[in-house]
């Protein structure tokens, strides 16, 4: 396993952000994709919720996040919550790609502006907009490989 690559604070150039985001709002279309061609079933099922979960509660913290770069005040307390997500993959999916939804028209839709935007996130340091979204990015293709995993081996 390689060391995780740090990443600038700031992308490089706007070719480099555009890609980036188009990344980042087709990552829950490539996990709908991966979830239809396979059978979440047994401990498919169980291996297959517990990823969906964490992209679940990856995008309420990157939410979050958001509203304190955005606003500009500190986050009050740590990381949201965990909540009960239930046991159902394609409820799972769902949840996560409205909230990722959300959050890409978050960046989306304001510009060059979030270039700017950064803000402490506990016990992590400091994070840019462009660190949150190429972080969420990494998450998905984790994911989306444990998907494809845990489907395999549910059809062995």
């Amino acid at each position: 396993m390689s060391a995780p690559v740090a990443v600038a604070a700031r992308p490089a150039s706007e070719m480099e952000w555009e890609d980036l985001l188009v990344r980042y709002e087709i990552g829950p279309r490539a996990l709908r994709i991966a979830l239809d061609d396979g059978d979440a079933s047994g401990a498919a099922r169980t291996q297959v919720c517990d990823l969906l979960r964490a992209l679940v509660f990856n995008e309420i913290w990157t939410a979050a996040l958001f509203e304190a770069m955005r606003t500009g005040f500190p986050l009050e307390a740590g990381p949201p919550r965990i909540e009960t997500m239930g046991d159902d993959p394609r409820a799972l999916h769902e949840r996560y790609a409205r909230l990722r939804g959300r959050n890409f028209a978050a960046v989306q839709r304001r510009g060059l502006e979030v270039w700017g935007w950064e803000t402490v996130a506990h016990p992590h340091g400091r994070v840019s907009a462009h660190q949150l979204i190429h972080a969420g990015c990494a998450l998905d293709g984790q994911t989306l490989a444990g998907v494809r995993q845990a489907l395999r081996g549910a059809e062995a």
